[in-house]
């Protein structure tokens, strides 16, 4: 359980490493007031459209980087996925600290309403996410973090929020976003509870990617997988490429959507090219990432035609792994696990790339071996009032006595 009163920790980031992003930078000498702050309720798209360059702007100086929340991965979602009438954009904007200057986007929530939880009737907004989200820290400025947490808690705590509690779900758990968090729930006195928590495999580069393998894999591993790269390239010409600068990105992503939808994923149904829609929508995300040097895409190619495609998107000093679809006819060479190790040598050729986030499952088996480092991700739920703090209080009750009435290996990744 994660009480609000709970201090912040002191140690830095593991994951980034922006400078003094602490919550508590403020460059200028003025004191920061709360009528210096404005929230704006979006629900049309089209006003999404206006502020694009302010919104970019917010994701290049949000305190942790989140590409799932930037404005080229969600607007696509916007245009391709069903209408979400209970969606609405929770913007914060800063005024001029000097004359003349205009105002500031320093920090966006996207929201979805439910209006039933826990099996009752109560209004809970949770950060936004569909199929391909796979992180919900919200973009929030590394000037003043706290300081913006804490007027976003009390909109939460009037009726312009209308919610009893708000859930969060897929954040980061650690580094100085959780730190402004926590500053600014205690600022509140605000009631949260961690319902779960997990590790997820993230990268960090070494001083080079064979000290990193050597580090991370046993030599019997890294022996086997020699064994199959020698295998496939006995069966003709074998090469890697990565997507360059500039490259239309349009047969890259081909490659991948018929790669992945020939396998095990598309006999379910669950491929990207499943669905009309959704493979549209990554197709015009990827361009977007493309122009903005945000995309990184790297194949493993026999005799010219391509048996693994693997897609991260780059943001700040980091990345993340999206999908990676591979040739089930190669399974016994593991092109899967191939390119994860190419992956892993082009990573450490490019000097403003310092972690991967891994996006994956917890356990995965195949990331997790490679990647033995781990980032915390967390569902925090967080009380707007009295009707959300019984009704936390209740669930942390409920979840108490489920330990009781069961070990705790049985209940800890069942309290969805």
């Amino acid at each position: 359980m994660a009480e609000s009163s709970a201090s912040p920790p002191e140690t830095p980031s593991a994951v980034t490493s922006i400078p003094k992003a602490d919550g508590h930078v403020q460059r200028n000498k003025r004191r920061i007031q709360e009528t210096d702050f404005r929230m704006e309720i979006v629900t049309e798209h089209s006003r999404l459209q206006e502020i694009i360059p302010q919104w970019s702007e917010l994701a290049s100086r949000s305190i942790e980087p989140n590409p799932f929340y930037e404005h080229w991965f969600v607007l696509p979602a916007l245009r391709h996925f069903p209408f979400d009438p209970n969606l609405r954009f929770i913007l914060i904007w800063q005024s001029g600290l000097r004359p003349g200057e205009p105002e500031k986007l320093v920090a966006m929530f996207p929201l979805q309403r439910q209006h039933k939880a826990w099996q009752q009737p109560l209004n809970c907004d949770r950060l936004w996410q569909h199929d391909y989200t796979y992180l919900c820290t919200p973009l929030v400025d590394f000037e003043n973090t706290a300081i913006i947490l804490t007027e976003f808690f009390k909109w939460t705590r009037t009726t312009a929020c209308g919610a009893s509690f708000l859930e969060l779900p897929h954040v980061h758990g650690e580094g100085p976003f959780q730190h402004a968090l926590l500053e600014a729930m205690e600022r509140q006195a605000v009631f949260s509870l961690v319902s779960h928590q997990y590790g997820r495999a993230l990268f960090r580069r070494a001083a080079s990617a064979e000290i990193y393998l050597d580090q991370a894999t046993t030599s019997h591993h890294r022996q086997e997988l020699r064994r199959q790269r020698r295998r496939l390239a006995e069966q003709g010409q074998f090469e890697t490429r990565e997507l360059n600068a500039g490259e239309n990105v349009d047969p890259w992503v081909d490659l991948f959507l018929q790669l992945e939808g020939g396998g095990w994923k598309g006999q379910q149904q669950t491929a990207l090219a499943s669905l009309s829609h959704h493979a549209q929508w990554f197709r015009d995300v990827c361009r977007a990432a493309q122009e903005r040097g945000q995309l990184m895409m790297l194949g493993l190619f026999l005799n010219g035609q391509a048996i693994a495609v693997k897609c991260n998107f780059l943001a700040g000093d980091g990345g993340f792994t999206f999908k990676i679809g591979f040739d089930e006819a190669f399974a016994k060479f593991s092109p899967g696990v191939q390119l994860e190790i190419e992956n892993i040598g082009f990573a450490h050729q490019k000097p403003d790339l310092n972690w991967l986030d891994s996006c994956a499952a917890p356990g995965h088996f195949m990331i997790s071996r490679l990647w033995p480092e781990r980032r915390t991700i967390q569902r925090l739920l967080v009380s707007t009032g009295r009707w959300g703090d019984l009704s936390i209080a209740a669930r942390f009750g409920l979840r108490a006595l489920r330990r009781v009435i069961k070990p705790p290996h049985q209940t800890a990744m069942s309290d969805n």
